[in-house]
């Protein structure tokens, strides 16, 4: 039998090992690949909607006349890089936007560019996209394309419907041709667009000038955090997982090590056994590596809709297409895995070892003063910084700390259980009791490594669910007091707010109206978005401030200025700080009388009063709130129908708003539930696996208790009841460290991501409902380690 013989002789004996061992590299390489799928295709989302969201100008004549085909012919001809909008919307209220492009001038706007960001090549890039059909063709994401076929248009040019990808909601892009004949069934709207940066080089002539039409918006940052914080719990799922496979592959390695003194006294080379230990290592990351890659695309295809939505709701990304792995993605994560089951058999992958040096030693005693000065290291900097990447590397400072204390612990624990059971008034069980509470020190030290990923698993567990559980206690509160009215009213055009307002107010069963206008400006540098609001309306009244000065609503009518929590992170700002902003061609300062809670959205904003609003900046639209004096009784939903100047608009209640945004936030924290989830069930099976193996080595001891007279039932009430204690002693151990990731989550994680702070919730029937779980695995472990007196196991003694 040769060397790979020997080595396939131990797993063909313990199968179980190999499998352990192989399902969790599987589900480890599962999760840390399925995230990494989905967070590798977001950022190429990223990159691509960045040209979509690039600072824009338009062009309109100093007369006030109409722009026409011949002000773009002039433009072009004095070498101004300009192109033509035309957008079209029907009659239809939920119709998506008509938008018509110039094929040949496309190339101008980033966002129509081709991937390789040539010019040049862009008027052959969209022409293609649009020409490459028979006739004329709508192109759009399947949802606006049933939303559109929903409604018939008369026209007399046939067109096509298509879907592509990449293109904005509620959208339909096609040539400016097609949308001209379109333009006859609803309102049009022409514009002619430039990037900013191509006015510096080349001025406008003086009939003409230059408006802010959008002044764009780099995600990057906000993205990058969202995917900073999946890719930390891909790491941490990749943490647990390498705590498994090294208590799993070291526990096989102790089991050969008779094996390999054997080999190495009868002459086969030390660095021989350890290019054996080597290619195995490799061999079995490539295959869980390979089966792990497999399924984690599989997963990320079952969370890529809910995440797509999460990009799009929260930072208007669109999420283009899902990458495939490709083959460096395979080799990186067979890299990863050799790398950890090779740590896993660190101890007999040493150079020059001796016969005695192939046996392990206890907790060293330099444990203690390590873990202490990591846990100090990483809360010191946990404390004092703000960057996103140092809070999660401290924070796993913290949990690495806190994992070489846990097995420590546990023995102390026991060890002081063990001396309680020494005194005289426990009676006759006092022996059992005692050899009990050693029974379980044994268990923990040989279960250390699980334990301690079980107790990893189960801290984020506890974490997650806390920063969850009191988002959504929050975000509901925030609604309650933030939604004021009864209806929420979107005309689908640009209307005048004070006589729009008027007319509102005449409707039956109105009792109040506020007019909200929305649009875009410039704090500094960084966009940001602005609303205009009454502030003497009552339905502003009972708004929620994180601070506010004295007679903020009347200061705001004044002279002030209010700003949501992120913006005022960002930038540092508080109350009385003095803030310049632009509003289209006008600039304001101001003070800021409010800082105000603005959950789920990472933009920064700012509120003014509608007086000191200008005539028109970017971007601009307007909303309104109506409250009512009797909701169920008035038909509202009729208004669209039984009213034309109505027509088009959009009428919602209190009720579904609500509705929406928490199923926004639903599909938003699915995925992290689900990845907890996972990490936690991983754990869980991957102790009970180790649990059986160990029970069985310890029959010897359960063994000779019954020769002393102790009966199977109770010895086995007692291997279960052993299973249960060290678990369940864990699970409370475990969820300070799940209050403190809670913490690290809403006072750390959340604001360095998103820009708003949480406070902590706490929920106390939660940890019942783990520890109630970690104690049914203990039980579960135990029930199936079956009869724990082994008659045979003494024949050699």
């Amino acid at each position: 039998m040769g060397l790979a013989g020997v080595f396939l002789s131990h797993y063909r004996r313990h199968p179980g090992q190999l499998v352990s061992l192989l399902l969790i590299l599987v589900c480890a390489a599962m999760l840390w690949s399925g995230v990494r799928a989905l967070t590798g295709s977001a950022a190429d989302a990223v990159n691509e909607s960045r040209a979509a969201l690039e600072p824009l100008l338009s062009v309109v004549r100093e007369d006030g006349e109409p722009l026409t085909v011949e002000d773009f012919v002039r433009l072009r001809r004095l070498g101004i890089c300009v192109s033509p909008r035309l957008e079209v919307r029907v009659a239809a209220e939920d119709a998506p936007v008509v938008v018509g492009i110039d094929p040949f001038s496309a190339g101008c706007l980033r966002q129509y560019r081709a991937r390789d960001g040539n010019a040049a090549g862009a008027a052959q890039a969209v022409g293609r996209l649009i020409e490459e059909f028979d006739q004329p063709t709508l192109l759009g994401n399947a949802a606006d394309l049933a939303r559109w076929e929903q409604h018939t248009v008369t026209t007399s040019v046939r067109y096509s419907l298509r879907e592509a990808s990449g293109l904005p909601r509620g959208e339909l892009l096609t040539d400016i041709s097609v949308a001209a004949e379109l333009a006859r069934t609803g309102r049009k709207s022409l514009a002619i667009l430039t990037p900013a940066a191509e006015l510096q080089d080349a001025g406008l002539p003086s009939e003409y000038r230059s408006e802010v039409q959008e002044y764009g918006v780099e995600p990057d940052p906000l993205v990058d955090a969202f995917l900073l914080s999946l890719n930390a719990l891909g790491v941490l799922a990749l943490l647990v997982a390498g705590l498994l496979v090294r208590a799993v592959y070291r526990f096989a390695l102790e089991q050969r090590r008779r094996s390999l003194q054997i080999l190495a006294r009868v002459g086969v080379p030390k660095g021989q056994l350890n290019r054996a230990l080597l290619v195995e290592v490799v061999v079995v990351a490539l295959v869980g590596g390979t089966l792990g890659l497999w399924l984690g695309e599989l997963l990320a295809g079952s969370m890529a809709s809910g995440f797509q939505g999460t990009l799009q709701g929260l930072f208007s990304v669109e999420f283009y297409a899902q990458r495939s792995p490709g083959a460096a993605t395979w080799l990186g994560m067979v890299l990863i895995l050799v790398l950890v089951v090779a740590w896993a058999g660190a101890d007999l992958l040493m150079t020059a070892r001796t016969d005695a040096q192939w046996e392990w030693h206890g907790n060293p005693a330099w444990r203690w003063p390590l873990a202490l000065a990591v846990l100090a290291g990483s809360v010191t900097c946990l404390l004092f910084t703000e960057t996103l990447w140092l809070i999660f590397a401290a924070t796993l400072g913290c949990l690495v700390g806190a994992g070489l204390l846990l097995p420590d612990m546990l023995a102390r624990i026991l060890g002081w259980l063990e001396r309680r059971c020494r005194q005289p008034w426990m009676g006759r069980q006092r022996p059992l009791l005692e050899w009990s509470c050693a029974e379980m020190r044994a268990l923990c030290h040989l279960l250390q490594l699980p334990l301690i990923a079980l107790a990893f698993a189960i801290a984020t567990a506890i974490a997650v669910q806390s920063m969850v559980t009191g988002f959504e206690t929050t975000f509901d509160r925030w609604l309650d007091q933030r939604l004021q009215g009864d209806l929420y009213l979107d005309p689908g055009e640009s209307v005048a707010p004070e006589d729009f307002a008027e007319q509102l107010s005449a409707l039956p069963g109105v009792a109040s109206v506020l007019p909200m206008v929305r649009g875009r400006g410039v704090l500094g540098a960084l966009p940001v978005d602005v609303m205009a609001v009454d502030p003497a309306s009552p339905l502003v009244q009972e708004w929620p401030f994180l601070q506010a000065a004295p007679a903020y609503w009347r200061g705001l009518d004044l002279h002030g200025v209010m700003v949501n929590e992120q913006l005022a992170r960002r930038r540092g700002l508080t109350l009385g700080d003095t803030v310049t902003f632009q509003l289209g061609t006008v600039q304001q300062t101001r003070e800021i009388v409010g800082i105000y809670a603005d959950y789920g959205r990472p933009e920064g904003e700012i509120v003014l009063a509608l007086a000191a609003l200008p005539a028109s900046i970017p971007s601009q639209y307007t909303t309104f709130v109506l409250a009512m004096r009797a909701p169920a009784d008035t038909a509202w939903r009729d208004w669209p129908e039984k009213y034309s100047w109505l027509a088009g608009s959009r009428v919602r209640d209190q009720a579904w708003l609500k509705q929406a945004a928490n199923d926004a936030f639903d599909r938003t924290f699915r995925m992290t539930r689900l990845l907890n989830l996972l990490t936690l069930t991983l754990a869980g099976v991957a102790l009970a696996l180790m649990g059986l193996v160990i029970f069985r080595l310890r029959h010897g001891s359960y063994t000779l208790l019954h020769v002393y007279g102790v009966s199977r039932p109770s010895l086995r009430r007692r291997l279960i009841a052993h299973s249960m204690l060290v678990t369940g002693l864990l699970a409370a151990l475990a969820i300070p460290l799940g209050v403190f990731l809670g913490w690290v989550l809403v006072a750390k994680v959340n604001p360095a991501a998103f820009g708003w702070a949480l406070s902590l919730h706490l929920y106390p029937a939660y940890w019942l409902q783990v520890w109630a779980a970690c104690l049914g695995i203990g039980a579960l472990v135990g029930v199936m380690a079956g009869n724990p007196v082994r008659l045979e196991g003494l024949k050699n003694e």
